[in-house]
């Protein structure tokens, strides 16, 4: 966590992680288990400025100092703890809001991350189901096991689990991530570089990553989520991008 201090007080900002500009492929082909449709057709998408992303999702110790400078509320936890869990029960119009505050507060670009940005920064460097290879263990995230007996029910606190290649804990399991883009059932007519998508249906945004109660194959760095833009889930949350 990194605090700055501006006119309103002590701020607390996520920990950045540099990210370099690269190419990858973008999207899963039918070979892949767990493939779905709009996970096509994968493309080759160029990442052509560095950028960075938080290390973990936002969580509630940072999302509350927004909640209590803005009056905006509290989100609630479901009784698993606040602190370093990360903060569910968020809209993608709360998570561009606290984005927007972060700008005006720290003088800092902070925005969502489009959703190239996101998956080339889930994949970092990685051609896989998964960043850290096909196969999904306990060791590996948080998510909901074939023996539900055996799970945590409910998020668990950030930085659990092995980090991947560029350092970023947390990419796949524990809580769905929004971005910026605009929903649109398949990659056909998306952006060539890794802009945000805006067009398409923008009353429903895009989730990525996966959650605590999602089982594997909805937690590839492939996977593709969307809801609206004021529907909050106690597995909804977000991870924020910087300009550099």
């Amino acid at each position: 966590m990194v605090r700055n201090r501006s006119s309103g007080g002590e701020v607390s900002q996520p920990e950045m992680v540099a990210i370099p500009p690269g190419r990858f492929q973008m999207g899963s082909s039918d070979a892949e288990e767990g493939h779905e449709d709009n996970e096509h057709p994968v493309r080759d998408v160029v990442v052509a400025r560095a950028f960075a992303l938080g290390r973990f999702p936002v969580t509630f110790d940072e999302w509350d100092r927004f909640a209590g400078a803005t009056g905006s509320g509290l989100p609630p936890d479901e009784g698993w703890g606040r602190g370093a869990r990360p903060v569910i029960n968020i809209s993608w119009r709360d998570a561009t809001a606290y984005a927007a505050w972060l700008r005006i507060e720290t003088g800092k670009p902070y925005r969502l991350p489009s959703e190239a940005e996101w998956e080339y920064a889930a994949r970092a460097g990685t051609t896989t189901a998964y960043h850290w290879g096909d196969a999904m263990s306990p060791r590996d995230a948080h998510y909901l096991r074939e023996d539900v007996s055996t799970t945590v029910l409910g998020t668990v606190p950030v930085g659990r689990f092995p980090p991947n290649a560029f350092g970023l804990h947390d990419m796949l399991g524990n809580v769905w991530e929004w971005v910026e883009d605009c929903w649109n059932e398949f990659y056909l007519g998306a952006p060539s570089g890794a802009t945000p998508w805006l067009r398409g249906d923008c009353d429903r945004r895009v989730l990525r990553g996966g959650s605590w109660q999602d089982v594997p194959r909805q937690i590839r760095c492939a996977t593709r989520n969307r809801n609206g833009i004021d529907f909050r889930c106690d597995d909804y949350g977000v991870r924020l991008a910087l300009d550099l």
